[in-house]
Formats: C-alpha cells, sequence, structure tokens
C-alpha cells in the first residue's frame, strides 16, 4: 500500500511539472518494492500450495511488473529532466514565462535554441534506445502476468502504469529514430540538402506518383534555411532533343510513352523507395550538369504524395494563396486545374505555371512551423500515419541514417523478409491523365498446393467509372506483380499490345519477366476505357 501511495504522488508530481519530487517519489517506490521482494522471497514455499500457490505466484509477477516500470519510469524521468533544462532555457531565452505555453511554437524559438534542443534529443539516443528495450520488456512481464488466472484480483493496481507504459512506449517509439536522423536530417553538423519529391498519387507511378514539381530544402542547427521549388520538365528541357545525352529508359517507357531516354519527371520507376530516391538524384545531377546548371549535392531524399498534402491541410486548415484557397478536399485537384488550365487562362508563360506550388508550400510551411506546442501532437500522428502508408518516405546517403530510417519503417523498401509467399500489384500510368482517383481495383489471389510445388493465381480488375475530361481519359497502365524470386509464369490474359486507339484490332500484348528487388516480376500492359472493365490475369 506504500508503495502505491509513492507511485500515485510521482504521478501527480509528473502531472504538476515537479520532476524532482517525481524523482524523490519514485526513489521510495522503488524501496518499498525491494521490501515486498525480499519478503515474497522468503514465502517461496507457498508456491506450491494450491489456490494459494497461484495467487502467490501472481504476487511475485506484479512486484517484477511493477519494479520494472518503476525503473523504466526513472530512467524515463532523468531524460525527461535533461529536456526540461533545455525547455526552459529557451523559456528564459525568448521570454515563454510571459505566454501561455499551448501558444508557443517552433518558429518562435531562437536559432540556436531550436539547435541546442536537436542536439539534445541526438544525444539522448542511447539512453531512448535502452528505455525502448527496458518497456519493452515491462509490457512482456506485464503481458505474461495477464495470462494468470489470478490476474484479476490485481488489475486495479496495474491499470494506470500499463496505460502509462503504453504511452510512453509510443513516445519513444517515435522519438528513437527522429533523434538517429537528427545529425543528418536537421543539420547538426553543417547544411544539409535534401531533394524533395512531391509525387502526384493521382497519376501512380511506382514510386509514389507522377513527379512532376520538385524541391531542394537545405536545412542548418534544426532550421529550414531554404526551400525552393521547380518544374521537373523545366530540368528535362536541358537534355531534350539533345541527341548526344542519353540515359535509356526503362523498356515499358520506351514502348507505351514512346520515350527512348529516361528524363527526370519519369525516375519514379521502382516501388522500393531507396532505389527510385537514388535514380531520381542521379537523373537530376545528370540533366542539370548536362545543361551546364550549378550540381545540386543531395544529402537525402523526401517523398510525400498528394495524400500527405491533403491530410496536412485537414489538419492545419484551409490555405489561400494568389486568391485560390486550398483545403483538404480540394488540394489535388485544385493544384492540377492552375497548373494545366488557370495558368493559360491568366497568360501565364508555361515556364511559371507551377510557381503557384512553391508559394502554397511557403504558406504551408510557415502554418506548421508557426503552430502552438498544443498541436505538435498532432502532427506527430499524423506523420506516423503517413509513414505507415507509404504517403511519406525518408532516404538517405548517409549510411547509418539510413539504417535508421529502414528501423523506423519510414524508407518504404521493398523485402520479402522471412515470408514464404509475396505478392505486390504495381500500376504504372502510362499517359493516362490524372484518372487513377476514378479507377478501382479488386485483387484476387488464390495459392493451391500441386505435386510440384504451389501454384499462384492472381487476377486483378479494374472499373473504371470516370469519363473523358480534362484530367481523365482511358486508363492506360503498365502493371507488373512481384513475386517469390524463381517462380515461372504458366499462363496470363488480358494483356494487350497498346490501347483501342493504336490497337484496334485488341492484339494480345507481351508479358516480361525480369528479377529485381531479390523477387521477380511479371509485366503487362492494359487499357481500360471509361465506363469499362479489364482484368489481368497470371498464374
Amino acid at each position: 500500500m506504500a508503495a502505491r501511495e509513492a507511485l500515485t504522488a510521482a504521478e501527480e508530481a509528473i502531472t504538476d511539472g515537479d520532476i524532482d519530487g517525481a524523482q524523490q517519489e519514485l526513489a521510495n517506490a522503488a524501496t518499498l518494492l525491494n521490501r515486498a521482494q525480499s519478503g515474497a522471497d522468503m514465502l517461496a514455499f507457498a508456491a506450491y500450495i494450491p489456490w494459494i500457490g497461484e495467487r502467490y505466484t501472481a504476487g511475485v509477477d506484479v512486484l517484477n511488473a511493477v519494479d520494472k516500470t518503476v525503473d523504466v519510469l526513472v530512467d524515463a524521468i532523468a531524460i525527461v529532466y535533461e529536456l526540461k533544462e533545455t525547455y526552459d532555457s529557451a523559456e528564459d531565452l525568448i521570454g515563454w514565462n510571459d505566454v501561455a505555453g499551448d501558444d508557443a511554437s517552433f518558429s518562435s524559438l531562437p536559432s540556436e535554441t531550436k539547435a541546442k534542443m536537436f542536439r539534445q534529443l541526438a544525444n539522448s539516443l542511447s539512453d531512448l534506445r535502452q528505455m525502448q528495450t527496458k518497456l519493452g520488456l515491462a509490457q512482456d512481464d506485464l503481458a505474461a502476468f495477464h495470462a494468470l488466472e489470478a490476474a484479476d484480483a490485481f488489475s486495479g493496481i496495474i491499470a494506470p502504469f500499463e496505460e502509462a507504459l503504453g504511452n510512453l512506449k509510443k513516445g519513444v517509439d517515435l522519438l528513437v529514430p527522429f533523434a538517429a536522423i537528427a545529425p543528418e536530417f536537421a543539420g547538426l553538423n553543417g547544411d544539409r540538402q535534401f531533394l524533395m519529391l512531391f509525387l502526384n498519387d493521382t497519376e501512380l507511378r511506382p514510386g509514389g506518383g507522377f513527379l512532376g514539381t520538385y524541391g531542394l530544402m537545405v536545412t542548418r542547427d534544426g532550421d529550414i534555411t531554404s526551400l525552393e521549388t521547380s518544374d521537373t520538365y523545366l530540368v528535362d528541357k536541358y537534355v531534350q532533343g539533345h541527341d548526344d545525352y542519353y540515359v535509356a529508359s526503362p523498356d515499358p517507357i520506351k514502348t507505351y510513352l514512346e520515350q527512348p531516354v529516361w528524363f527526370f519527371r519519369d525516375s519514379t520507376w521502382s516501388p522500393d523507395f531507396e532505389e527510385t530516391a537514388r535514380t531520381a538524384t542521379q537523373l537530376l545531377r545528370q540533366e542539370m550538369a548536362y545543361g551546364g546548371q550549378p550540381v545540386p549535392q543531395i544529402d537525402g531524399v523526401i517523398g510525400i504524395t498528394t495524400d500527405f498534402l491533403s491530410n496536412l491541410l485537414y489538419a492545419i486548415g484551409p490555405v489561400t494563396v494568389d486568391g485560390q484557397t486550398f483545403d483538404g478536399g480540394n488540394v489535388a485537384e485544385a493544384i492540377e486545374w492552375q497548373v494545366e488550365i488557370q495558368f493559360f487562362i491568366d497568360g501565364v508563360p508555361r515556364e511559371q505555371r507551377k510557381e503557384i506550388v512553391g508559394l502554397l508550400g511557403d504558406e504551408i510551411m510557415e502554418r506548421v512551423l508557426s503552430l502552438p506546442t498544443s498541436s505538435w501532437q498532432t502532427m506527430f500522428d499524423l506523420f506516423t500515419y503517413s509513414f505507415e502508408r507509404k504517403d511519406m518516405a525518408f532516404m538517405s546517403f548517409d549510411e547509418s541514417t539510413q539504417l535508421a530510417i529502414e528501423d523506423a519503417g519510414w524508407s518504404a523498401t521493398i523485402d520479402q523478409g522471412a515470408a514464404d509467399d509475396f505478392l505486390m500489384v504495381v500500376d504504372s500510368n502510362m499517359a493516362a491523365l490524372k484518372s487513377d482517383p476514378v479507377v478501382s481495383r479488386t485483387i484476387d489471389y488464390s495459392i493451391t498446393p500441386t505435386s510440384k510445388g504451389y501454384q499462384a493465381q492472381v487476377d486483378i480488375t479494374y472499373d473504371h467509372d470516370g469519363g473523358f475530361d480534362w484530367k481523365t481519359s482511358r486508363y492506360r497502365t503498365y502493371t507488373r506483380i512481384f513475386v517469390p524470386e524463381g517462380s515461372r509464369l504458366l499462363s496470363s490474359s488480358g494483356s494487350m499490345e497498346n490501347d483501342l486507339i493504336r490497337n484496334p484490332l485488341g492484339k494480345p500484348g507481351v508479358v516480361t519477366q525480369a528479377d529485381e528487388l531479390g523477387l521477380t516480376s511479371f509485366g503487362a500492359f492494359i487499357s481500360i476505357e471509361p465506363q469499362a472493365q479489364g482484368t489481368l490475369s497470371f498464374t
């Protein structure tokens, strides 16, 4: 009972921001729990007594679990204490004592304070990883405790700590990768420049979407010192039409886009983001060099889709740029209208048509960095959700940073791992405008044991629910399925030589095979007219 009172007092101290008091109460709880464990050891013989033995064992388990919880909380408080010192320093530097805490923002911090906070985070990496391990072990102990029949008798004691552990684990799991990538992505060791890929998933490509706009972002000591965006077509113009520049494009791009040269705008060809990032970086630098332009040093790549942009605007609210309001519901179509139609109506030169994207990006960045601290949790939740959905992905040319990104699940890399079976269906919009939002897909997959192993059947059915308009056309896609390496194609149906305009007789197409990403892929072209259906099948 005394240990519980000490833990309750520690919880109240944490709530009140009394870090010193929390440390003292946790120390008291640890001492009392140690005494309880010593007493339990003296009664070890009770474990062999029916009925009593099970309750004795449950009591020992709860003591062990709570003891480990206390150890973890003590470590957590120590790190929080160090971070609080930095926070307190920030208050002194910018006068936060005179401002409501919930109204403070990242942009209001002086540059030196931002750098100090990011360095503190980076320096805490080892401690955070140790805490992550301890939290996992404590959760394992609690899970084992719950499996006991007598666990219900102690649920009232355990519940508050279990909830605290879960919340703390969630926070630490997010902080660990941020701490690991902070030196590179925050530019703590000098300027770092990142290639931003704005991936339009209304025109699907394997790497996340068509790359119509890109950006270059520079960070230094936790600050974004510059962010410039531009049209990928302007970079491609440096090399387009020059016979002495030639990078062979993937065969489907050569065939269905009739484009033998691989341009920067088509670099998102691999479903593995690291590979796409490396290709995009290489093609950008080559084209800039050929055009006599300054060749950017790229330290990492960040990819974001229009779905991420939409969810971000839902979170921060509408943004108005040049009289156009962009919100979570209209941003993809509104941008497309501006850069494909409105610029012509307004008499804007084609080379300047995507400047609106840069202005929108600046306004969104300013809005995000000006969010009060009370909204930071919403942003963290959005980033976590976006990484899980692959609407955002990171890549670093620094090896240790890339490993940390992969460990966090932020890399969007492809790995079959230890799985016995694997299936990934990858569409590549081949000049079908922005038709993907009105095309639904149904994937049917079955696997059957045979005398020679296993036989799989994949049916991909496309339903085109749209029509012909300024952003929608017949759907043209080169579809690849990725399956375990060494798989053989027995038969296929539904592939087309080209769409009905270029292939009015409906001649079947060829199915290609390749080994890539440690897997085997089979690819075929299919086209679906508006309000029609088509199916690709592979056996």
